[in-house]
């Protein structure tokens, strides 16, 4: 466990780990609350421990027999609800269980969870919270303000962020987009009056080089060569 705990810069808490006779294997199965008790606090550290611990082994949850169909793993609700709560992928969830993905997206149903889990917060204090962040970093865009929210342990759904944007610094939203990169449109006046020709020299080490040429009208290929070249990169 020591050497585990030294990989994800967590040897301090090897004391809490031995005194409780905590072993790789039965990592993933400790709850949030138990892994705190063990002097692991931050969810980044809980993340990068368990998958971790996956190379060691787990226990794999049994099979219990239904009233009908194949037998079905015994996944219980609060394990499950607490990786989904500590922002697992659901890849990480199926491999840290030893179950596939789609037993993950079943019970998930099952259970009525939710791997997004926005905040219960009305309007208004939305708009207090965002305020405020605002005026910290008055020049941050939808992006940065989502993810300061998210810092503060705030989730909302993107059209309510856009809107309570526009309801504090509609100004400052239309000047951020009057700064946006305008794309040219790309206009060929017709047929061969212009060809795009480019070269791909992945094969080079076996003096491989492809060669192709695309109408820029109809992006119709025009040519595509494998030309055998005798200039080689010295190494």
């Amino acid at each position: 466990m020591l050497s585990v705990l030294k990989k994800v810069d967590l040897k301090h808490a090897f004391v809490h780990f031995e005194r409780e006779k905590i072993t790789p294997n039965i990592v993933g199965m400790l709850s949030r609350h138990e892994l705190e008790a063990l002097g692991v606090s931050n969810t980044a550290d809980m993340m990068k421990l368990r998958i971790e611990c996956i190379k060691y082994g787990t226990i794999k949850p049994q099979k219990i027999q239904g009233s009908s169909g194949p037998p079905k793993f015994d996944i219980d609700k609060s394990s499950l609800e607490n990786l989904l709560d500590n922002r697992f992928l659901i890849s990480d969830v199926a491999k840290l269980l030893l179950v596939s993905e789609r037993t993950i997206y079943r019970r998930m149903a099952q259970f009525d969870l939710s791997k997004r889990t926005f905040s219960e917060l009305n309007d208004d204090d939305l708009d207090v919270v965002l305020g405020e962040t605002i005026q910290e970093c008055p020049l941050c865009g939808e992006n940065m303000l989502k993810h300061m929210l998210i810092a503060k342990g705030i989730r909302v759904q993107r059209w309510r962020l856009r809107d309570s944007i526009q309801r504090l610094d509609s100004s400052g939203a239309q000047k951020r987009k009057s700064g946006r990169l305008h794309r040219r449109v790309y206009n060929v006046m017709g047929p061969n009056h212009l060809w795009h020709i480019d070269t791909n020299h992945k094969l080079v080490r076996w003096r491989f080089v492809i060669i192709g040429g695309v109408d820029g009208f109809s992006r119709m290929t025009m040519f595509l060569n494998a030309v055998i070249t005798t200039c080689l990169k010295q190494s």
